[in-house]
Formats: structure tokens, C-alpha cells, sequence
């Protein structure tokens, strides 16, 4: 009996130059067709991206099934069968059929439905996707004999914990960042993300140089209290408290935690 093994990991691939060149629209349109499926207001379509696409090659060309957790989001695929568009349907089938374990109240993708939450992942905004078949692949230890790896490499990633995978409750594209246009469902372009704070303590968090400590956290949800965007609205350039003048500026250093927040006019923050 054939052996038929299909593993999946939360992992990133490339293609090859000759199955990049043979299947790279067809895989980037599956990307976004499942995209479009969630009809989520932010969700930007996907580019093919070479890059990414040359350096999973590099990684999967060393038929090592595992991750290389780069800072790249990852889905790998793998398969001994030998027909290789059923194949690639059955990654994608597997991935987004994660789904069905997949709780979007919780925001955390854990184990059993990760693959689907980067497949749908809103800000992810490129792509690059690699096959190769293995004469031999190292698989948890075990030699497979020609084993069939296919996988996607994403950037930005996504699965932070913090956040959903998407935003929903309104009209396809109605969240798209500043600059975007709205392709099929999909918002298309880099955009500008809007300068603002996500947090309300996030004038604190900058105080104490979580911008430099906490960066991931700090450049998604403190955009505008670590000075990281220009567009969209900014906060009143105005004293809070009729007190500020008389604190006087020498006090924004003493006390960045409520000058910064109540006296941004004396502290000359605007």
C-alpha cells in the first residue's frame, strides 16, 4: 500500500524558478479567493512576492521538515502522492478547513488552527510559495522517500496573539488603511496606517521606553505615542488640566506619565 502522509506545520516556503513560473498566479489567486471568503473590512489581497520566494527555497531545498522561524509566517505541506495539483489542493484544503477548530472570540489561532488563521491573516500582505520533491525527507526523525514539500511564506506575518486575525461586522474593504482602493473584496495597495493609540495607556507605555522594549506590541497598538505615523488624526494639541502651566515643562520629565497624556501643549509634544 502506498503511503499517503499529510503533515501540516505553521511554516513558510518558496517555489522553485520553474514552479514559480507554472503555478505562481494560480497559487496566489487561491490565497485570495479563501481571503475573500471571510468578508472581513480590512483584509488586503496578497502579492507574489520572489523574495520570499527564493529564500524558502533555499530552506525547504534542504529537505528538513521543520521550521525556520525567521520572522517569516509559515504553512508547509507534506505528501507522498505523486499528482501535483491534487496535492497543492489538499494543502490548501487542509489549511483552511482549520477553520472549523478555529474560535475567533479567543483570537489565538493555538495549534490545531494556525495555518488557517495566517491563510487569512488581514495585514499579511505578500507572498511566495515553493515545491520540491525530496528523494529522501527528514520528517520527525524519519526517512520518507520521496517526499512532496509545498509551503507559503508570508510577510507580514501573522498569528500574534494580541489581535484577530481580521476585522468584521461591516461591508468588505470599509477598514482599508489610507491610499488603499478596494479590488474585488480585497483591499489593494501599501496604505498609511492612521496615527493613533489603540491603547489609552500608551502614552505611559512610552514614558517607561516600551517603544524601544516592547516594539512589536508598541508599533501595532502605540503608533502615535512612539511617533511612528503621520497620517490620519492626531491629538489635540491642548493643555487638560488648567494646572499644566503651572507644573511648567521641567515637569514632562519628572512626570511623562501624566504630562505626556494631560499636558501635551506645555510639554510641547504637538
Amino acid at each position: 500500500m502506498m503511503l499517503t502522509l499529510f503533515v501540516q506545520l505553521l511554516l513558510v516556503y518558496t517555489c522553485t524558478a520553474e514552479v514559480a513560473n507554472k503555478y505562481k498566479d494560480m497559487l496566489l489567486e487561491k490565497h485570495n479567493e479563501l481571503r475573500r471568503k471571510q468578508h472581513g473590512t480590512n483584509m488586503d489581497e496578497l502579492v507574489w512576492d520572489d523574495t520570499l520566494a527564493n529564500e524558502a527555497d533555499a530552506w525547504i531545498s534542504r529537505c528538513d521538515f521543520k521550521h525556520e522561524n525567521k520572522g517569516r509566517g509559515e504553512n508547509l505541506a507534506f505528501n507522498t502522492g505523486t499528482d501535483e495539483m491534487e496535492n497543492i489542493d489538499t494543502a490548501f484544503k487542509n489549511w483552511y478547513d482549520e477553520i472549523n477548530q478555529y474560535s475567533y472570540a479567543r483570537k489565538t489561532c493555538a495549534p490545531s488552527s494556525c495555518h488557517y488563521t495566517q491563510l487569512v491573516w488581514a495585514t499579511t500582505q505578500r507572498v511566495g510559495c515553493a515545491i520540491k520533491v525530496c528523494p529522501q525527507i527528514n520528517v520527525f526523525g524519519r526517512m520518507v522517500k520521496n517526499g512532496w514539500f509545498f509551503g507559503c511564506w508570508y510577510d507580514p506575518k501573522g498569528n500574534d496573539v494580541s489581535e484577530y486575525p481580521y476585522k468584521k461586522g461591516g461591508d468588505p474593504c470599509s477598514a482599508c488603511l489610507e491610499g488603499q482602493t478596494c479590488h474585488n473584496g480585497l483591499c489593494m495597495g501599501e496604505g498609511k496606517e492612521v496615527c493613533e493609540d489603540k491603547n489609552e495607556q500608551c502614552t505611559m507605555y512610552a514614558a517607561s521606553n516600551q517603544c524601544e522594549e516592547n516594539k512589536p506590541y508598541m508599533e501595532k497598538n502605540c503608533r502615535q505615542s512612539c511617533k511612528l505615523c503621520t497620517g490620519g488624526p492626531a491629538k489635540e494639541c491642548v493643555d487638560k488640566s488648567a494646572l499644566c502651566p503651572r507644573y511648567g515643562k521641567s515637569e514632562c520629565d519628572r512626570n511623562p506619565a501624566y504630562m505626556h497624556s494631560e499636558c501635551r501643549k506645555t510639554c510641547e509634544l504637538c
